[in-house]
């Protein structure tokens, strides 16, 4: 609706060409979005992992602490993999499935550089359904979530379903931005900034009001849930320094099933 606004504005104001040039845009970007969002995706992931490192590395000790009998590896699954910004954090021998709607990722991945990682063929899926990817009960180690659970269509739905495939006392892994605190500026602002969808058509669908904090905890299936919340520091570059002021707000943690 937003859009088809702009649109009409552009027209009454006869700004005939801003408003096909406009309008050319949109429709290239819904073409090929799923092609052209990676590339942007890949320089954004790189700058707000230089200001997340720490935080990364805290939450990737779980995995990189596990022990695996000898011969054997550590099996995760990665929800929502992208352009591979997880990768160099795995240190512990593992074998790495990916499940992500967007198969235009893998050609990001450089996965022979991860020479600890027996990193599989992408599995085109989505979170909400990991039997359709082939994912079998009880059979994985550890999943992990990164700035996805903002962009999926139901979170209880991903729950259900890591739980499923996540052996006895397996570790669910999420990092994520959140919505901010009641009562905030930031709070009102995240909200105005997902009025007629703008936020989510900017990118990818993400989301900017998801509570995951609460979701993760009021979810029946864990036996435990350790999680904190904390403020993404300010980043350098100005282009990201921008949209990280959205998503200051984060949390992350570790359930076990």
């Amino acid at each position: 609706m937003l859009f088809k606004c702009l649109i009409l504005v552009m027209l009454l104001l006869d700004w005939k060409f801003s408003a096909i040039m406009t309008l050319s845009i949109h429709l290239i970007f819904l073409q090929f979005g799923k092609k052209i969002f990676p590339a942007f995706l890949g320089s954004v992931v790189e700058q707000y992992n230089e200001v997340a490192d720490p935080f990364k590395k805290k939450l990737f000790k779980e995995i990189n602490s596990m022990k695996p009998e000898a011969g054997q590896k550590v099996r995760i699954l990665e929800i929502g993999g992208g352009t591979g910004a997880n990768f160099k954090y795995y240190e512990v021998p593992a074998v790495l499935d990916v499940v992500d709607p967007n198969p235009n990722f893998a050609s990001y991945w450089n996965a022979n550089k991860y020479k600890n990682l027996d990193i599989k063929p992408m599995k085109q899926g989505y979170g909400e359904d990991l039997a359709a990817a082939g994912f079998q009960d009880d059979s994985i180690d550890v999943v992990v979530m990164t700035l996805v659970l903002c962009s999926v269509n139901d979170q209880n739905k991903c729950y259900e379903e890591i739980h499923r495939v996540l052996r006895p006392g397996g570790k669910f892994l999420y990092l994520e931005h959140i919505i901010a605190d009641e009562g905030s500026m930031l709070r009102t602002v995240q909200q105005l900034l997902m009025k007629e969808g703008f936020w989510q058509f900017m990118f990818d669908g993400c989301c900017l009001d998801r509570d995951t904090f609460a979701t993760v905890k009021a979810f029946q299936g864990w036996s435990k849930v350790e999680q904190e919340k904390f403020y993404l520091p300010e980043p350098a570059k100005p282009f990201f320094k921008v949209i990280s002021q959205a998503i200051k707000p984060h949390v992350m943690g570790v359930a076990t099933k």
